[in-house]
């Protein structure tokens, strides 16, 4: 049973799994492909895209067994009452984990590049009160804010990269392909970890209204997804080439390139802007999916209780999925995306090929039969 009655349309869910991936992405991605895959980093993404695609099959595959059912409530009727409880509860345990990662990414942003003398806790606690009290209107209204603010961020998104055309040295792409493809499938780990968050689909879909053009439009989502990081690497080599990596967040530096005659500086701003509308849309989408989720384990009607309490247990999160003083940045590493796609790949496409196996020995017990 659905603990949200709400309906949304199949563009509404595009407008809220755009964000979900991209927020957090756009800055931290090109840093992390340039370490890896050098001058080839924009093929990183492509590359990396693969996952999402995996994720959207899995999602769609699972609602299609199961209509109407989140991976939640359909991994109990495919593996049985305890180890569909097991699932859930597996799931219930990494999502604070991964909502605290998201929060803590964006207060450590705020912090170095705006408000350097406020508190951490003040800045994470006021951008998750507010992304609470959107989950708790309900999976529409959370929607129709992702619309709004996505349409910002897509605006101000592509003015900065108009701004920094002329800016440009395409001779940074060189020399091509250098080291071969092992430097860019190195690079491509990290954005494959963030595609993954495309399994976000299999808690979403049983809200959506129609299923018309939903596989079409899901995919090119993950087209326009994978464009938007593969541009914003490819702007951020070909400005600032080898120095890349040597940032922390590279689209920050990169807006600072921007000055047109002596009024048009500081367009980092822009940037902030940005971060600020993406990340609100991917805090309030996963809060939605941890809610939800542990209401249907718990066996609730309703998850709005649960709300206040787990947006408190994400901000705990966020101070102890790190340790020592080297940041989120020490959670983007390479056992880190292979835990992360552990969780949001493998578990769920063992779930979907039990699934299968199940169906394809119930068809041949009938054929048999």
């Amino acid at each position: 049973m659905l603990t949200d009655k709400g309906q949304i349309s199949v563009t509404q869910l595009a407008y809220l799994v755009f964000p979900s991936i991209l927020a957090t992405a756009i800055l931290s991605v090109p840093g992390i492909t340039m370490h890896y895959a050098g001058h080839d980093m924009w093929l990183s993404p492509i590359l990396g895209s693969l996952s999402g695609f995996v994720a959207i099959g899995i999602s769609l595959g699972l609602n299609r067994l199961y209509p109407g059912k989140t991976i939640m409530q359909s991994s109990l009727l495919i593996a049985g009452w305890l180890p569909g409880k097991l699932i859930g509860l597996a799931f219930l345990l990494y999502l604070p984990h991964l909502n605290g990662l998201i929060i803590l990414e964006y207060g450590e942003f705020i912090v170095n590049n705006a408000l350097p003398q406020t508190p951490l806790l003040v800045i994470m606690s006021t951008m998750v009160i507010v992304c609470a009290i959107n989950v708790r209107l309900g999976i529409e209204v959370v929607s129709r804010t992702a619309q709004v603010f996505v349409t910002l961020l897509v605006v101000m998104l592509c003015l900065i990269f108009v701004l920094l055309t002329g800016e440009l040295r395409p001779a940074e792409l060189l020399p091509f392909m250098e080291n071969g493809l092992v430097p860019i499938i190195k690079g491509s780990v990290a954005p494959a970890a963030w595609f993954s968050e495309y399994i976000v689909l299999a808690f979403l879909l049983p809200y959506v209204n129609s299923r018309k053009r939903l596989a079409r439009t899901l995919f090119v989502t993950l087209v326009v997804t994978t464009l938007a990081m593969t541009v914003t690497n490819l702007f951020c080599l070909l400005l600032m080439g080898d120095l890349t990596d040597s940032f922390a967040f590279p689209v920050m530096i990169a807006a600072r390139y921007i000055t047109i005659a002596d009024f048009l500086q500081h367009i980092e701003a822009l940037i902030i802007a940005i971060w600020i509308f993406g990340i609100f849309v991917k805090i309030s989408v996963f809060l939605y999916i941890f809610a939800t989720a542990a209401a249907e384990w718990f066996g609730l009607d309703d998850y709005k209780p649960l709300v206040i309490p787990l947006s408190f247990l994400s901000i705990v999160f966020s101070y102890w999925v790190v340790t020592g003083e080297a940041g989120a940045a020490a959670l983007v590493s390479a056992s880190a995306n292979i835990y992360t796609m552990l969780f949001l790949i493998g578990l769920p496409a063992a779930i979907y090929g039990l699934a299968l196996l199940k169906k394809g020995l119930k068809r041949r017990s009938k054929a048999e039969g």
